[in-house]
């Protein structure tokens, strides 16, 4: 005795799930570019049109500006003498004067030069510069950057800790505006949104109308087979 109680429309359910599957085989084919599948493509362009609505730096150059002058004078630890050899590259080279102890380092200067700097080296790693950030310190410039923000938390908690919390609001904006996005998004190519609408509505349109495709031979194969959802009767 055959299951299928409705054939037309098992076979429109059948049809789609096939073709459903067929198209997610090519998708997952290397054919979008430089070895991508479809979900990579997609995932880069994404990521590419984040980064293109995230270039804060101006921002962050504005809030540095309004803590020149202001002097901060305090002691960080790094994980290790030579970490905290690397991040006192940082803060000389921002003006300020360092002095290390084994992991320690107590850094005394003007608090916006130094978020200056962060910031100066974290609009060239926004556009995929390390080297230029590199040539500075003398190492790589992803670490550098890595090396600001893991430095610039332990003096949010040095200013917490001396009540200074009109600057740490100010060195958070910059993390968020600079330190966070340079890092985070390194390596990854800048596009704009107002440049690529058509490649965005047509990812958005493809993921929407393949979501139903999925859901609609779902619905047509268990419709063929006989068995659907009623609501269920109240009892008398």
């Amino acid at each position: 005795m055959s299951v299928v109680r409705n054939k037309k429309t098992f076979m429109i359910g059948i049809t789609m799930l096939l073709s459903f599957v067929l198209v997610y085989i090519g998708m997952m084919s290397p054919n979008f570019g430089n070895g991508r599948n479809g979900l990579e493509f997609a995932d880069d362009m994404f990521n590419s049109l984040s980064k293109g609505s995230a270039y804060f730096i101006k921002d962050a150059q504005q809030v540095a500006d309004g803590q020149i002058g202001k002097n901060i004078n305090l002691t960080i630890k790094a994980s290790s003498p030579a970490e905290a050899e690397k991040w006192a590259k940082l803060y000389t080279t921002a003006g300020a004067a360092v002095t290390v102890k084994e992991a320690s380092l107590t850094i005394n200067g003007d608090f916006g030069k130094i978020l200056g700097a962060a910031v100066a080296d974290c609009n060239f790693m926004y556009f995929n510069d390390k080297n230029s950030v590199g040539t500075k310190y003398g190492y790589d410039g992803k670490e550098a950057t890595f090396n600001w923000n893991a430095s610039l938390k332990k003096i949010d908690s040095a200013l917490k800790a001396k009540s200074l919390f009109n600057e740490e609001t100010q060195l958070i904006k910059v993390q968020q505006k600079a330190v966070e996005p340079a890092y985070n998004y390194y390596g990854i190519e800048i596009k704009k949104v107002s440049e690529n609408k058509l490649t965005l509505t047509l990812l958005l349109s493809f993921y929407l109308i393949y979501t139903l495709w999925y859901g609609f031979g779902l619905f047509y194969l268990f419709n063929g087979l006989g068995i659907v959802v009623s609501p269920k009767k109240k009892e008398a």
